[in-house]
C-alpha cells in the first residue's frame, strides 16, 4: 500500500510541475472548389478538409498545422447513373508551418508552407502515394475576444504538387474556418 501511494504522489507530482512542449491552439474545416491531376488532364473537383493548429515550444510566431483532405471529381456530387463510372480523386495528408499576419482590424493573412502525403486515385487501377510540397495563402476576418478564443473566416487558395511517381497535383479555393479554443 505504501508503495502504490509513494507512486501516486510521484505521478501527481510530476504532471504538475512538466510543462507541455505542444499547445494545440485550434480546430478547422474547409470547404471548395479547384482541380485534380494525376498521369491525366486536370479535372474539376470539390474539397473537403479538416485540420487542428499546434505551436511548438521553439516559436511563437510559427504554428504548425496538421491536416486532412479529400477531393473528388464534381460530377460524382451531381446525380447520374453511375453504372460502371469511375470518378478520380485524392486523399492526402499536410504538415504546414503557417504564419499569421494581422493587417487592419480584423483582417488577416495566413501564409503556409509545408510537406505533402498524397494518395492518388486519378485511375480506377491507380492507387499510389506520393510525396510532395504545398502552399497556401489565406485572407480572413478575426472575430476571436481579447483571449483569442473564437472564430475565423477566410478565403483561401492552395496548391500541392508531388515529386515522385505520376506527379500528381492539385490547386484548390476554398471557404475556410477555424475555430480557437
Amino acid at each position: 500500500m505504501k508503495t502504490i501511494s509513494k507512486i501516486l504522489l510521484l505521478i501527481i507530482a510530476t504532471t504538475t510541475i512538466n510543462h507541455a512542449q505542444i499547445k494545440f491552439s485550434n480546430v478547422g474545416a474547409s470547404f471548395g472548389t479547384g482541380t485534380i491531376q494525376g498521369n491525366s488532364t486536370s479535372v474539376s473537383a470539390l474539397s473537403g478538409s479538416i485540420s487542428t493548429d499546434f505551436k511548438l515550444w521553439f516559436s511563437d510566431v510559427v504554428s504548425f498545422r496538421l491536416g486532412y483532405s479529400h477531393a473528388r471529381m464534381t460530377e460524382y456530387f451531381l446525380p447520374e447513373n453511375r453504372t460502371n463510372k469511375y470518378y478520380p480523386f485524392f486523399n492526402f495528408y499536410t504538415l504546414k508551418g503557417v504564419i499569421y499576419q494581422p493587417l487592419y482590424k480584423k483582417l488577416f493573412i495566413e501564409e503556409a508552407a509545408g510537406i505533402l502525403v498524397l494518395n492518388d486515385r486519378t485511375f480506377g487501377d491507380t492507387n499510389v502515394w506520393e510525396f510532395g510540397g504545398t502552399f497556401s495563402l489565406l485572407a480572413g476576418l478575426d472575430f476571436r475576444d481579447l483571449e483569442m478564443k473564437g472564430i475565423t473566416v477566410g478565403l483561401s487558395t492552395s496548391y500541392g504538387v508531388t515529386l515522385t511517381s505520376t506527379n500528381a497535383s492539385y490547386s484548390f479555393f476554398s471557404l475556410n474556418a477555424q475555430y480557437y479554443f
